[in-house]
């Protein structure tokens, strides 16, 4: 595919946040907090040089993911309020990213992956790399145009597409919800099956194929305490695949 018919869509506040926290320091002669405003200015400019485009969008979260927390209320309830010193950069950086091109897509009650996820599936015949290091994303990834792109370190980036998501988590991109939902997420206060790893997640999901195929299977588990566990959380894991799949 051509940068004519791509797609690049960045997750706004993951790159807000490894921007505010690394530069420190930074401030305009009035003294106004300006480090996250240029670590993004500085990255999505990096991104329009490395990855040519037509179509573009930053991706935010809006509002309380009130689908999620209606399940699960303590749904990402370990994160820490927003520092004052990032929230007075938030309209700059908005204002600054739609000035260089690149519009903000949000919607009230809203996630920004699931939004990407929308956008993925709208834009079917398009090429579309996802700009985040949040493995969530991982879902969306397939062979044919979607890309998974991660910011590595001095500038560089990763490009993950189906074997590279299979390489790091030890499943395909289409099993990455059934992974999620037995080992947990701490980034967004989900947690996983006790004694439930990420190599004894993966191996399980190889041998049934999915979470819901291994809870219905469960005598076929060769470890008797890894079975157990599994009965004893399977309303768990089950809640788990509503609250990871995008």
């Amino acid at each position: 595919m051509t940068p004519a018919s791509r797609i690049v869509l960045i997750d706004g506040y993951g790159q807000v946040y490894r921007s505010f926290h690394a530069i420190q320091g930074l401030a305009n002669a009035a003294g106004e907090p300006t480090n996250a405003l240029f670590g993004v200015a500085r990255f999505l400019l990096r991104v329009e040089e490395q990855f040519p485009h037509e179509f573009g969008a930053v991706v935010f979260d809006k509002g309380p993911p009130q689908a999620r927390l209606d399940r699960f209320p303590e749904y990402k309830a370990q994160r820490p309020p927003m520092p004052d010193e990032l929230r007075r950069q938030l309209e700059p950086i908005r204002a600054w990213a739609e000035a260089a091109g690149w519009p903000i897509v949000e919607h009230d009650g809203s996630e920004a992956d699931d939004l990407i996820a929308g956008i993925v599936e709208a834009g079917a015949d398009r090429e579309v790399l996802i700009v985040s290091h949040d493995k969530d994303l991982g879902q969306l990834v397939d062979r044919e145009r979607v890309r998974l792109v991660t910011p590595a370190k001095e500038g560089a980036f990763d490009v993950l597409g189906p074997a590279e998501i299979e390489a790091k988590f030890g499943v395909p991109p289409a099993a990455l919800c059934d992974w999620l939902a037995l080992v947990g997420d701490t980034s967004d206060n989900i947690p996983g099956v006790p004694g439930v790893g990420p190599k004894t997640a993966a191996a399980l999901v190889a041998k049934f194929g999915s979470a819901e195929a291994l809870l219905g299977r469960l005598a076929e588990v060769e470890s008797p305490r890894t079975r157990e566990r599994l009965a004893e959380h399977a309303a768990r894991v089950r809640l788990n695949l509503l609250l990871v799949r995008l």
